[in-house]
């Protein structure tokens, strides 16, 4: 499950990170934002989420501003605002905006669970067997691209190559997607990662890859075209190259 947490105090992020991360069901792939206009620009680059839990008192935009905005772009996410005020005023507003549920700082664990687990259950059916990851492992899959104290460029720069990974993705593309210098792009990749952007677009396909060959009976070649390798043997050699094997041998391994 896809969740974007927007709120300013790294406390209480991690927290709410702490208590989604404490239920493995959900498989939670968690993003995060500090305001609401960093979570705007975060979504016009990251793939479709699930939930977002947003704070509704912080800097340049509130948390009900963020939701308002989402709907005038015709973005549906379901939303959870979390707050330290008990205001009618802030609750009908929120309401009004088609937010979920309107929860009280402290945050109860149980009642936030709870919410996650309404919104788990009406996920489409085949969302399981299609965006869970396998429990497969090896040291290739090592980044951590969930760590929020990261820059935010490269939180966006990650977030564009997660989202489109199928296309034939450049450096180049990504400067002029993203108006950063690809020498920009580079060095902040390599300073925080200690790697290349190659090396990220290979773990990023080579999951989903990883992932489509072990739970579904999709062809070799069509996984290579879906997740941007575009023939068979460019994921065979980038499976050789990352991990050491080819995708057949990955697959007998490791097939559910």
């Amino acid at each position: 499950m896809r969740i974007l947490i927007v709120e300013d105090e790294q406390s209480i992020a991690k927290g709410i990170a702490s208590i989604l991360h404490s239920q493995p069901q959900y498989k939670c792939d968690i993003s995060f934002a500090e305001n609401g206009r960093e979570a705007i620009e975060l979504l016009d680059y990251s793939p479709p989420l699930d939930l977002i839990i947003s704070d509704i008192r912080m800097f340049h935009m509130t948390g009900l501003e963020f939701v308002e905005t989402l709907r005038e772009k015709n973005i549906t996410t379901k939303v959870i605002i979390i707050s330290g005020y008990d205001y009618f005023q802030y609750v009908q507003r929120a309401l009004r905006a088609g937010v979920l549920d309107y929860l009280l700082k402290p945050i109860d664990k149980q009642q936030l669970l709870a919410l996650v687990d309404k919104v788990w259950k009406e996920l489409p059916q085949e969302y399981a067997g299609t965006t869970n990851v396998v429990p497969f492992s090896h040291d290739f899959f090592s980044l951590d691209f969930e760590n929020e104290e990261y820059p935010s460029s490269l939180r966006k720069i990650v977030a564009f190559i997660r989202k489109n990974y199928s296309l034939d993705l450049s450096l180049q593309m990504l400067s002029e997607e993203l108006m950063l210098h690809p020498n920009y792009i580079s060095t902040l990749i390599n300073k925080h990662y200690k790697v290349s952007f190659s090396h990220v677009l290979d773990y990023v396909r080579l999951e989903k890859a990883c992932t489509l060959l072990t739970s579904t009976d999709m062809t070799i070649a069509e996984v290579s075209y879906l997740v941007g390798y575009n023939n068979e043997r460019r994921l065979y050699t980038a499976f050789r190259r990352r991990l050491g094997e080819s995708p057949g041998d990955f697959r007998k391994k490791w097939r559910v």
